[in-house]
């Protein structure tokens, strides 16, 4: 796993700060790949990642690196988006099982989308919420990082 997000994940969003990316907007990059990678839709992220660098002028490969590698998290977040969102909106509980839930998905994904509209739009709008908060705490966070790599790669070439 160690040598996966090292490749996968780390490798690259070096790669983009020795091209000279500035460790602000890496970080960024991040927090917003982050976020996005988390939205509690299926099949979607791929496309707000790059309407997100696009609108912004960011990183595609490092907003789309950070997406990739953060896809599990979306999984992870989905039911607990959800149930935020009934609690939110107080409505109706969704009366699946995360394993009743993906099999509905993927074998009748129109059902599933119609059956699945309000729940997907109350947890997306707590999603839209958290990232209110959670994408420049991120930032914040992670800046710092991204310039003290920045210098020490300086100092490694010069």
């Amino acid at each position: 796993m160690r040598a996966w997000l090292r490749s996968k994940f780390w490798e690259p969003l070096l790669a983009q700060l020795k091209q000279g990316l500035s460790p602000s907007k890496l970080a960024l990059c991040v927090a917003l790949g982050l976020w996005i990678a988390v939205f509690p839709a299926l099949g979607v992220t791929s496309l707000l990642c790059a309407a997100a660098a696009l609108a912004l002028r960011l990183n595609m490969v490092a907003i789309q690196t950070v997406n990739y590698a953060a896809y599990p998290l979306q999984f992870l977040c989905l039911f607990p988006f959800f149930r935020a969102g009934e609690w939110l909106f107080d409505a109706e509980p969704l009366r699946l099982s995360p394993s009743e839930f993906v099999a509905l998905v993927t074998q009748h994904p129109l059902d599933a989308m119609s059956k699945f509209w309000w729940v997907t739009w109350h947890g997306a709008a707590v999603w839209a919420l958290l990232g209110l908060l959670a994408v420049p705490a991120l930032w914040a966070a992670l800046k710092p990082i991204f310039e003290r790599i920045a210098r020490r790669q300086s100092l490694q070439t010069a």
